[in-house]
């Protein structure tokens, strides 16, 4: 799914501009948004996730308007900011539960069943057992319940990057 984004803007109340008619066309795929401190990233991230309203321009996610239709929006797109809260003794397990219900997945089969497949598809789901906290694994599959159409990852995660990479097959030799 495309997402366009025309003239986009954003001042806060204290007279500080974080987007100025900001233009962009992005295919479907993975894409990291880079630029330094104060550039404006988490201010359209979080326009683009109905957190947070822009004062003017457009954004379409294929033909879903994302600034007036945000239920249907949060239904397709996941965002991953790069800090958020967890009670520390809270399982992975419990918590994406609940990430599960406040998406809409109101039936305990179907949540389980949800929840087991993005452990799985995260390789965190034989770290259960060795690893209590799962801190970076609880913030990856986050993003993914129940499964966005669209992850947009406010922030690089190495460690689950790199054990997804331990379980993929090495390519063929040459």
């Amino acid at each position: 799914m495309e997402l366009q984004i025309r003239g986009l803007s954003k001042t806060y109340s204290n007279g500080v501009q974080a987007l100025k008619d900001v233009t962009l066309t992005i295919p479907p795929g993975m894409y990291g948004l880079l630029g330094p401190n104060g550039a404006g990233k988490s201010t359209l991230m979080r326009i683009l996730a109905t957190l947070q309203e822009a004062d003017s321009g457009s954004a379409m996610l294929g033909k879903l308007d994302v600034l007036t239709r945000k239920d249907e929006v949060r239904k397709t797109l996941g965002y991953l900011p790069q800090e958020f809260g967890v009670y520390p003794k809270v399982s992975a397990e419990s918590l994406l539960d609940h990430f599960a219900v406040l998406k809409g997945i109101t039936g305990r089969r179907a949540r389980t069943e949800v929840v087991e497949a993005l452990l799985r598809k995260t390789n965190l789901w034989d770290e259960l057992d060795r690893d209590g906290g799962l801190w970076r694994g609880r913030r990856t599959v986050r993003g993914e319940a129940p499964r966005p159409l669209r992850k947009t990852d406010d922030h690089g995660d190495s460690a689950a990057e790199a054990r997804s990479r331990r379980h993929r097959p090495a390519p063929p030799a040459e």
